[in-house]
């Protein structure tokens, strides 16, 4: 019998096509039930694959999980704006990191993730990793905007890299305890002055908001 043209109709996914739609899968349920909740075969179940496809893709539960949270990591932006500036490309990846629609089951099962890994160390190395290797990134990226002359010559971007960090993930627990619209245009708002005080040079303290005078 001659062999399906590749692409062929029927043609049954590659590994890394499996992977992928399996990791999806992790996210929905994970994000659910938690990772202690989640079982194996509920996982295979909402995949529609068996249990040893899983485990011949992943081995067990807690490799399954840490490869979902370092494809997570991974997501690229649009394309769109793969041949922006550096601060393009940099406020990109912020923006869809805390705003786009379909993260939403990434940061519940990131959530879960987390806690989980206060009580298992080699869950909390791995998700430790990924979120230094992010920060790096991003401080490549700002490192690069401050060459391009897009922001301020003596920006500190390890710092500032880090503070992004801190600022996007806060951003995102704000608009997972208050799911709305009215929560996300205004976390937008807040990222958009965060980048604006980027671009001035201008500290987090000396941009404090300030209480308003009474009419006299």
């Amino acid at each position: 019998m001659a062999k399906k043209a590749k692409g062929a109709p029927g043609k049954r996914p590659g590994r890394a096509i499996r992977q992928q739609e399996l990791l999806g899968t992790v996210y929905r349920v994970v994000s659910e039930l938690g990772i202690d909740g989640a079982s194996m075969r509920q996982i295979a179940t909402r995949a529609k694959v068996s249990t040893g496809t899983i485990n011949y893709h992943f081995e067990n539960k807690e490799k399954l999980v840490m490869a979902a949270l370092q494809a997570a990591y991974q997501m690229p932006v649009p394309n769109d704006h793969i041949d922006h500036s550096p601060l393009a490309r940099l406020k990109a990846f912020a923006f869809r990191y805390i705003l786009h629609e379909p993260n939403d089951r990434f940061w519940r099962f990131w959530m879960n993730y987390t806690v989980s890994g206060s009580r298992d160390a080699e869950l909390r190395r791995h998700q430790n990793t990924w979120s230094r290797k992010q920060m790096s990134f991003w401080g490549k990226l700002m490192r690069d905007a401050v060459q391009a002359g897009e922001l301020p010559a003596d920006l500190n971007d390890a710092e500032a890299s880090e503070q992004l960090w801190i600022f996007t993930h806060g951003l995102m627990l704000r608009q997972i305890l208050q799911p709305d619209l009215k929560t996300q245009t205004h976390c937008r708002k807040l990222l958009e002055q965060h980048f604006k005080r980027l671009e001035a040079g201008t500290s987090e303290s000396e941009a404090l908001p300030r209480r308003r005078s009474k009419a006299a």
